[in-house]
């Protein structure tokens, strides 16, 4: 009976170990509460990309609209749970310029890809992307400059997808001004 006794203790004591060390795996990982917004201040933006920049966690996602690209310049502000992780500006600026200098000279990155035959420069933290406006006097750039904050999370190509959608998205409006 004794031989039984301890194996039975054995046994109780292992489904113990077992029982702890699985809720202490589930009371670890916080999970995301909040629902992951299918457009960024009026602009449809691939969700996933998004999602995968966004922070693994956190109960309350707002998304705060600053400003008019029709008065110059707009930002979009993404926070959760009251940190921003994600802003999004679009200004007009001056026709000329490049995304790749741009996020140079905003941003001090140096190490960048391109894409869309370099209307679009990004990495795994920040875009830019690049809206040529021509036509009859009229000669102006819409610069969108794409940046993930802490605890957000960097993911190349999440960035260079957003970046894609983000800009064809603002170009399906046709923000360029029309000459008067």
């Amino acid at each position: 009976m004794t031989a039984g006794f301890v194996s039975y203790i054995c046994r109780g004591a292992s489904l113990l170990v077992v029982a702890a060390v699985g809720v202490g795996c589930s009371s670890d990982t916080p999970a995301r509460e909040f629902t992951v917004p299918k457009a960024l201040c009026g602009q449809f933006v691939p969700a996933r990309a998004l999602s995968d920049l966004l922070p693994a966690s956190g109960k309350r996602l707002t998304v705060r609209r600053v400003g008019d690209l029709d008065d110059g310049s707009a930002l979009c502000e993404v926070t959760v749970d009251g940190d921003t992780v994600l802003d999004v500006s679009s200004e007009r600026i001056d026709a000329g310029d490049s995304a790749r200098h741009i996020l140079r000279r905003r941003l001090s990155v140096q190490e960048q890809k391109s894409a869309e035959g370099g209307s679009i420069a990004y990495t795994d933290r920040a875009a830019v992307s690049l809206i040529k406006c021509r036509g009859s006097r009229v000669e102006e750039d819409v610069s969108t400059l794409i940046k993930v904050l802490e605890p957000a999370r960097p993911d190349e190509s999440a960035m260079k997808k957003l970046a894609q959608g983000y800009a064809a998205s603002l170009k399906a409006e046709h923000p360029c001004r029309v000459a008067s």
